[in-house]
Order: C-alpha cells, then sequence, then structure tokens
C-alpha cells in the first residue's frame, strides 16, 4: 500500500518506485483539477509535480535504453555463427 504524502523533501523524488511517483503525481494531478488550494499550496504541488514528472521519465528513458541494448545484443548474438564448435567437436563427445 503507498501511503500518501502531502509534500516530498528534494532527496524523496528518487527514493520512490516509478509506481509510487506516477501515484504521487496522479493524486497532486487530482488536488490541482479539484482546486481549493491557496496559490502557494497549487504552486507547490506543481513544481513537486515537475520534479516528479522529470524522474519518470529519467526512469523510463533508462528502461528503454536497457531494452535496447538487450535487444541489440541478443540481435547480434542471433545473428553470429551457430557455434564456435564444429560438428565434431560434439561427436567425439558422445562417443566416449
Amino acid at each position: 500500500m503507498v501511503e500518501r504524502m502531502d509534500s516530498l523533501p528534494n532527496e524523496g523524488v528518487e527514493s520512490l518506485s516509478f509506481e509510487d511517483s506516477f501515484l504521487r503525481l496522479s493524486e497532486m494531478a487530482a488536488q490541482l483539477e479539484a482546486g481549493g488550494l491557496s496559490l502557494a499550496e497549487a504552486t507547490a504541488r506543481f513544481e513537486e509535480g515537475m520534479k516528479l514528472v522529470q524522474f519518470c521519465n529519467e526512469m523510463l528513458n533508462n528502461a528503454e535504453l536497457k531494452i535496447t541494448e538487450l535487444k541489440e545484443t541478443y540481435t547480434s548474438v542471433a545473428s553470429q555463427p551457430e557455434s564456435y564448435y564444429s560438428d565434431d567437436d560434439f561427436e567425439e563427445d558422445f562417443d566416449e
């Protein structure tokens, strides 16, 4: 269960998971849309929201980069010759 936070310290954003950050961002958007916040509160929520957006985008970009690197690695492995060993090497192992 995610605990609702009214505001995060600057270093707190990095300690959240993507899912927690996204949930917090959704909560803040709902608060801003509902109105009833003072200008100072709304500005603080907006600032925190922008930090969360940046953090989530960085996490998504890192995940995309990792997926791309993995795909390239496995694609290059698949396109290499089937084996470093000849068929004779395997036959020798089975003959013994």
